[in-house]
């Protein structure tokens, strides 16, 4: 046989053996690990069903452990109940019969039973009954009676009322049966019908059924420590003879030396003992008696235990065991204490319960193991003797995979010869890609490997990732995403390259790059558009109010010249108007700079019944116009001072009463002020409500009502007119405020507008009221606003205060007494009227059109509603107390008063408020500039400084700060054209102490210079300096100034006129900015309010942007230029 031959069948003889020992040791082992699996089942089945005996077993401990427990600390508590007891019956005898002496005679008078309870919400009532055959002696009588006390006062805290989820059945007895004594009980016939007796004889029978048990006992001598080892206390099951509960019935043995002094009875309800046995374990307990009763049973225990079984068990010698019983196990033991023994039952069906899913898992895992063991041992056989040409066919698979997986991918992947730079495999899109670049497609596969030598020669990383840039073939950009790394192909080394195609993506965001650009180039014309509205607003809030200012500039001129009170009233019912005017006007404008941002908020001090008072006044002739009443209620909280932006406050607030007026036809209007406190914030909360009877809102016009330009329906505007923007408007202002706005509203009835804003209580107390105590005043009022609101504020003031709704028939006045009628008359007649009159030594009549200042009329003192400080006023001048008006000014010299400093750069402002400080009898010292100021200030001793805020070489606030750092006290007052409040606290951290605003007059100035130095002379008159004007004089006038003012001011202008004009020319905006500043406050000062405030738009535009409006610069200039040669040609100036 040939060689070859041979050795193929010695290999297939060898292959043969090889697949039977194979098979026997697969075969073999599998099946001795599989008897092994099954043995370690059945031990570990075993194991679980003697670890679930022992777990019931320990159930059964802790089921009797929590009996025994109970019985425990039960014994225990009454151990201690009974030495206290005891103590107390042996040592307080004396104290407990004086305590009871009282009850007993209480007891014997009420035929010996009577129920006791001591004091205290707590206490418990204890029916105490006697032996009407048998009396106790007084004394221990009185021991029993007092003792009951001290048993009522603590029986609702003893540990069995405290564990008891009801009353508690108690009792005591005296051992002989001639006196009972019952908890909870309170008469006699309660406790007959409870124990179903008729006698209290019987009662007495049916209760001591245990003193037989309690005799057989011998009683230790206390303090004892166990209640039952010492024979104090016989626990045994029964049934309640009031409730008819099981209960534990608890006999408890009292001594007085040795012989039982009372015994007590306490019936504690089984359930007490269910309830905790089955908050600490679970599963079907029973616990029976000696005698086989079924004490009590859980919720697994469909029935009470046999008493066959139970007597079984108990027969079985009183120590623990397990009982098996057709298919269920008892596990028994005895309590300690009682007759009891806790049974414990489970069968094979708790077993599959409690341990049947983890024997079953056990089942399953095995069944799982030996499949899964059978499964390897299959699987191994199949792969280990697995022909090596399924190996080599697997890796000819593989490759082939290789190859399928670069043809379908979408990117470019290709092996590049690093040498030549050739491809040797490559994928259809790499392919394109190298086309593209130029007509040889190799071109690109040999610049990328020539990059590729010499970033690793650069010594760069092993992977390469680079953007590639290149000139297709039509002369078209191209950018390739590369990435290369070092391999082996075929033994020999190459570049794995992958090319991805980004053009497409890399001019993506060169449009994002370029979007955004747009993008920033529109914010920059949207926010250029904003500023020009800004400078919109400025310029139209100044040209718009121009008019309005020289109304009610002259206005406040012709207040001041010689007239009749009903003239001076009506010149302040125009101002009135004019400023509700101007008001009106400044919402549109003020709607504008909120949306701009431009609207500050200038927090200053206030009354709130000024500012509610003045409210009222202001609409108080429309509303009587038509009919409509107009009243106002203040919380008393309100009498104070507080801080906020009151001009605003004042604006909502003129806007809700003016809507109230406008479409309320008839009824009433109260506006209210309250005062809320905020438990989440130190600042209260100002309320202000104007609650009406108009025509009412629906809640769909409710929805739109704070909307701009919105009203509640198209025909609103046509009856009542209004743009729609007020309330918007007030919306906007009160968040601007830090508050809230909202309105309630019934169609047909009326409505309520409430604003809460935050304000601070101020430092300064409310302006002091009239001192009215000891005057009677009889207020006379048909409308009970009036009465409620008028009195509590007389009351307030001191006065005594008779409030009357109609004249009565009988006399009320005091002596000297007032009488104040307030409102308008409408239930009485002229008649009553006067027979009040005539019994009064004073009348004041107080109406909504009287005058502002009291006036003497033949039938009494007249004076509006609307005024409560000119009221108050009034009353008190009637009685001397104080005068009805203010002030006199004086004509007779003035006393000085000291030296104040004034720094101011501009001439003319110096020189006019210099007049103004020595009219109010000021020495005064001047400067030009701050440096002065300062060297001024060392040379004399001064009482305040004025100074303006821009100035050349030292502005106003390097000046403050130089005194302050000297050791400067005294007051500083800032004075300028604006009051912005970033101003204000700029001017705060430099330390001046005020701001004060131009133009200014002499009466605010007087007021201030009081305000900081305290009350002016007498002798000093606001009419000793013409007050500058808030209008534009017209062409022609000449202003209310001295003719050397006038002079002064027509020459430095002409030299402010040519630097104007030359830093115009030059752009010069520093110095126009400089002169553009000086020239507004000569303006304000001098009274050219409009021309000033163009002059403020345009310092504003300088300020902001750096450039001012060419035209609004030109027109500024040539009016002014007009106003110099207006008074150059008054003057004769050349």
């Amino acid at each position: 046989m040939p060689t070859s031959v041979a050795s193929a069948e010695q290999g297939r003889s060898l292959l043969s053996s090889l697949r039977r020992h194979q098979r026997r040791l697969l075969l073999g082992g599998g099946g001795l690990v599989s008897l092994l699996i099954l043995a370690t089942l059945l031990v570990a089945v075993l194991s679980d069903i003697d670890a679930f005996h022992a777990a019931q077993q320990r159930r059964f401990a802790e089921a009797r452990a929590s009996v025994d427990y109970f019985l425990f600390q039960r014994d225990r508590a009454y151990a201690a109940n009974i030495n206290g007891s005891e103590a107390m019956w042996a040592g307080q005898q004396a104290a407990l019969q004086a305590q009871g002496r009282p009850l007993a005679d209480r007891f014997l008078a009420a035929g010996s039973q009577l129920v006791v309870r001591a004091e205290g919400r707590t206490a418990v009532p204890w029916l105490v009954l006697g032996a009407k055959d048998n009396p106790l002696p007084r004394p221990q009588l009185d021991a029993y009676l007092g003792i009951m006390v001290e048993y009522s006062a603590y029986t609702a805290s003893t540990v069995t009322a405290l564990r008891a989820s009801g009353p508690v059945t108690m009792y005591l007895y005296e051992p002989q049966g001639r006196l009972l004594a019952v908890a909870g009980v309170a008469d006699e016939a309660q406790l007959l019908r409870a124990l179903r007796v008729g006698s209290r004889e019987e009662a007495f029978t049916r209760l001591l059924v245990n003193e037989e048990r309690a005799r057989a006992m011998r009683p230790l001598a206390g303090p004892v420590e166990s209640a039952a080892a010492s024979g104090r206390l016989i626990s045994r099951f029964d049934t309640n003879p009031i409730t008819g509960q099981p209960s534990l019935v608890g006999v408890q043995t009292l001594l007085q030396g040795r012989e039982p002094a009372f015994r007590r009875i306490v019936f504690e309800p089984v359930q007490t003992i269910k309830a905790r046995l089955d908050e600490r374990v679970s599963g079907a307990y029973a616990v029976v008696t000696r005698d086989g009763r079924t004490v009590l049973r859980s919720a697994g225990m469909p029935r009470d235990v046999s008493p066959a079984l139970a007597g079984r068990i108990a027969g079985s010698g009183g120590g623990d065991g397990r009982l098996h019983r057709g298919g269920e196990f008892i596990v028994h033991g005895p309590v300690r204490g009682v007759d009891w023994t806790v049974l414990h039952f489970y069968g094979w069906g708790d077993l599959w319960h409690e341990k049947g899913g983890r024997m079953l898992a056990q089942a399953l895992a095995s069944a799982v193991i030996l499949l899964a063991l059978w499964l390897l041992l299959l699987r191994l056989h199949r792969r280990v003797f697995t022909p090596a040409l399924a190996d080599a066919a697997r890796v000819y698979e593989s490759e082939a995979l290789s190859r399928v997986i670069i043809d379908t991918s979408p990117v470019g992947l290709v092996l590049i010869d690093p040498s030549s730079g050739e491809p040797l495999v490559e994928n259809e899109p790499a392919r394109q890609m190298a086309a593209l670049v130029a007509a040889d497609g190799d071109a690109l596969y040999t610049l990328l490997a020539t990059h590729a030598r010499t970033a690793a020669g650069a010594g760069a990383g092993a992977a390469l990732e680079f953007q590639w840039n290149a000139v297709g073939a039509a002369r078209h950009a191209l950018e390739l995403q590369v990435a290369m790394a070092p391999a082996s192909f075929r033994d020999r080394p190459v570049w794995v390259c992958a090319l991805r195609d980004v053009t497409a993506q890399a001019e993506l965001e060169r449009t994002l790059r370029d979007a955004r650009s747009d993008a920033e180039r529109a914010r920059a014309a949207a926010e250029s558009a904003s500023q020009a509205k800004s400078a919109f607003v400025a310029t139209m809030s100044h040209e718009i109010r121009t008019p309005l200012n020289g109304v009610l500039g002259h206005l406040e001129l012709l207040a001041r010249s010689p007239m009749q009170a009903a003239q001076q009233e009506r010149v302040e019912r125009i101002r009135l108007s004019a400023d509700a005017l101007l008001g009106i006007i400044s919402d549109v404008l003020d709607f504008s700079k909120i949306e701009a941002g431009q609207l500050d908020i200038d927090p200053v001090a206030f009354e709130p019944r000024s500012l509610i008072e003045q409210a009222a006044l202001l609409f108080s002739a429309q509303a009587q116009r038509k009919g409509v009443k107009l009243y106002y209620a203040l919380d008393p909280a309100l009498d104070s001072v507080f801080v906020a932006d009151v001009q605003r406050i004042r604006q909502v607030l003129n806007n809700l009463l003016g809507n109230a007026v406008k479409f309320t036809e008839s009824g009433r209007i109260v506006v209210r002020a309250a005062l809320l406190e905020r438990p989440t914030a130190a600042d209260p909360l100002l309320r202000l409500q104007v609650v009406d009877s108009g025509i009412g809102l629906a809640e769909d016009q409710l929805a739109q009502l704070f909307q701009p330009f919105q009203q509640a329906d198209a025909s609103i505007s046509r009856r009542y007119g209004g743009s729609g923007l007020g309330l918007a408007l007030c919306q906007q202002l009160a968040r601007l405020l830090g508050g809230s706005i909202g309105a309630e509203s019934t169609l047909g009835v009326g409505s309520v507008f409430t604003l809460d804003v935050p304000v601070q209580r101020g430092h300064a107390p409310a302006a002091a009221v009239a001192a009215l105590a000891g005057q009677h005043i009889t207020l006379l009022s048909a409308a009970a606003e009036w009465r409620l609101e008028i009195g509590g504020l007389l009351q307030r003031a001191g006065a005594d205060v008779t409030v009357l709704e109609q004249p009565p028939l009988e006399p009320v006045a005091a002596q000297n007494a007032t009488l104040l009628l307030f409102g308008e008359r409408r239930a009485w007649s002229a008649e009553d009227e006067a027979a009040l009159v005539a019994q009064h030594r004073h009348v004041v009549r107080a109406y909504a059109n009287g005058p502002l200042s009291p006036q003497e009329m033949p039938d009494g003192v007249h004076v509006s509603c609307y005024a409560g400080q000119t009221l108050l006023r009034a009353l008190g001048a009637l009685h001397g107390d104080l005068p009805a008006t203010g002030p006199t000014p004086s004509a007779s010299p003035a006393i000085p008063r000291g030296r104040v400093l004034l720094v101011e750069d501009n001439p003319i402002n110096r020189e006019l408020i210099q007049q103004q400080l020595e009219a109010l009898a000021f020495s005064v010292d001047t400067a030009e500039d701050g440096r002065e100021g300062v060297l001024a200030w060392r040379q004399h001793d001064h009482l305040a400084v004025l100074t303006d805020i821009n100035m050349p070489v030292m502005d106003g606030y390097a000046l403050a700060r130089a005194l302050r750092e000297r050791g400067a006290s005294v007051p500083i007052l800032a004075i300028t054209a604006t009051a912005l409040a970033s101003e204000r606290e700029r001017c705060r951290q430099a330390g001046i102490t005020d701001l004060l605003l131009k133009p200014l007059n002499l009466e605010t100035l007087a007021r201030v210079m009081q305000q900081h130095l305290g009350a002016l002379p007498d002798a000093v008159s606001v009419a000793a300096v013409p007050a500058a004007s808030a209008d534009d004089p017209a062409p022609g006038a000449a202003m209310a100034l001295p003719e050397h003012l006038r002079r002064t001011f027509v020459t430095s202008s002409a030299d402010d006129l040519q630097r104007i004009t030359r830093a115009r020319d030059d752009q010069d905006g520093p110095a126009l900015l400089d002169r553009v500043h000086a020239l507004k406050g000569v303006l304000m000062m001098l009274g050219q309010q409009a021309l000033g405030e163009r002059f403020s738009a345009l310092e504003a535009q300088l300020r902001d942007g750096g450039t001012a409006d060419a035209a609004m610069l030109d027109a500024a200039i040539e009016a002014l230029q007009a106003l110099v040669d207006q008074q150059a040609a008054q003057l004769d100036v050349d």
